[in-house]
């Protein structure tokens, strides 16, 4: 009887540690749903699954993140279709932890639709078409099983950018932006907030900004009187607000290049690597041969080249003043600190002037920089590709000025001329009246 007794306790017992867990994690986190519960009595563990390249994925949900999720209200088997009701687990084989991540960005477009057609149109998106392994899908940025409200993602220090980003983010964090942010998220009184990441390179649709021309008005949406402030002790404001960037200025210390872009006038757009002009590398790589940059004969025959190969097409090269790297590009100072001195770029050696590179746009809208010598910027051979650069009278390429010297005299020299005939001619039939 005794043993009886025993054994019937100690059955007991153990019917007890097991559901233990199960009780334990309904007392604990009511607000997960009965059936994920039973998914989560698993996958609160440590499990690990073999992939068909070698590694081992894990399995783990922490639950508590999961509890804060907005996805909670659709349970596990919302995303994870393909293990309920006895389709688990799944035997369909797994290639990488990478494939079945793409897979399930696939199903988050499933519910965010236009959030996903938007994303679809970004650099991130174009660099997952291509194979970057690198590239971030939904679950880089959002997490898998702990996604936060709209109302709470509030990125401040940086998250999730800053997980790529890392440098970049540093940058910001020192800039005049990031201290406005960790100082009270004001910059200019009590209604104009710092941007985050996401206010100047938006949520989803993220574009390379040195592809577009938006970067300069968007800092102008929140900078609103900058154009009127330029104007007023800046010479020809609109031409240096085109053609120099706006870091370049209010970033004092970084390095400066002179970046000529190629660019498709008809299209009003750059010229950007895809299947029609796979060959511009080649045509680039054939002409500069010792790879020591584009001198400006060389320059000359790209352009002319590219447009030999392009049909319905005016390639030239767009200039621009611009900071040479991103981070520097994230290192804004205040405006007290921006660089004025026309003589830091309006001087003969400018050391801005040195530094000068041709670009082609990748696929994805980032630049592909290729060495070019400064001569390019002073030779007559580069009037046609880089002259909507520069601002008439103020080239630095010596036959444009001399004939403009020379058009200026000739302006002048027709009407004294014209008047000192009229002079001349009325003399003499004058003196032929008498």
């Amino acid at each position: 009887m005794k043993t009886g007794t025993t054994f019937g306790t100690l059955l007991l017992a153990i019917a007890l540690l097991g559901m233990a867990p199960a009780v334990s994690m309904a007392d604990h986190h009511e607000e997960v749903s009965n059936p994920d519960i039973k998914c989560l009595k698993c996958h609160s563990k440590n499990l690990r699954k073999k992939l068909e390249d070698g590694e081992k994925m894990s399995l783990r949900i922490e639950v508590e993140a999961f509890e804060t999720s907005v996805h909670r209200v659709i349970g596990c088997t919302g995303c994870h279709r393909d293990v309920a009701k006895g389709k688990h687990p799944s035997k369909q084989p797994i290639a990488s932890q990478r494939a079945y991540s793409l897979k399930h960005n696939q199903t988050c477009s499933q519910c965010h639709e236009a959030a996903y057609d938007t994303y679809k149109g970004s650099v991130h998106a174009s660099m997952v078409e291509d194979g970057d392994a690198g590239a971030p899908v939904c679950s880089d940025c959002h997490s898998a099983h702990a996604i936060q409200p709209r109302t709470v993602y509030e990125p401040v220090n940086g998250e999730p950018c800053s997980t790529c980003h890392t440098e970049i983010n540093d940058a910001f964090a020192q800039s005049v932006h990031g201290l406005a942010r960790t100082e009270g998220n004001l910059i200019r009184g009590e209604h104009v907030t710092a941007p985050s990441c996401a206010g100047c390179h938006n949520a989803h649709d993220i574009s390379a900004v040195t592809d577009t021309e938006y970067l300069v008005p968007k800092c102008i949406s929140c900078h609103e009187v900058a154009q009127l402030a330029h104007e007023q002790w800046l010479p020809n404001a609109a031409m240096h607000l085109k053609s120099v960037g706006c870091a370049a200025c209010h970033s004092p210390q970084a390095e400066l290049r002179v970046d000529l872009q190629l660019y498709d006038q008809l299209k009003q757009a750059p010229v950007r690597q895809n299947e029609s002009n796979s060959t511009v590398q080649e045509t680039l790589a054939a002409i500069d041969t010792n790879g020591d940059g584009l001198d400006p004969v060389e320059l000359w025959k790209l352009v002319r080249q590219i447009n030999d190969q392009e049909q319905a097409s005016d390639v030239t090269l767009l200039g621009r003043l611009e900071v040479t790297n991103s981070i520097d590009a994230h290192r804004l100072a205040a405006s007290t600190e921006a660089v004025r001195s026309c003589e830091s770029c309006h001087s003969k050696n400018a050391e801005p002037f040195q530094n000068v590179t041709v670009s082609l746009s990748r696929k994805d809208g980032r630049k592909e920089s290729f060495k070019a010598d400064p001569k390019v910027l002073n030779s007559a051979m580069s009037v046609e590709s880089v002259g909507s650069f520069y601002a008439p009278g103020g080239t630095r390429i010596k036959l444009l000025d001399g004939l403009l010297v020379l058009a200026l005299l000739g302006g002048l020299a027709v009407p004294v001329v014209h008047i000192g005939l009229g002079k001349i001619l009325r003399k003499k039939l004058e003196s032929d009246k008498k």
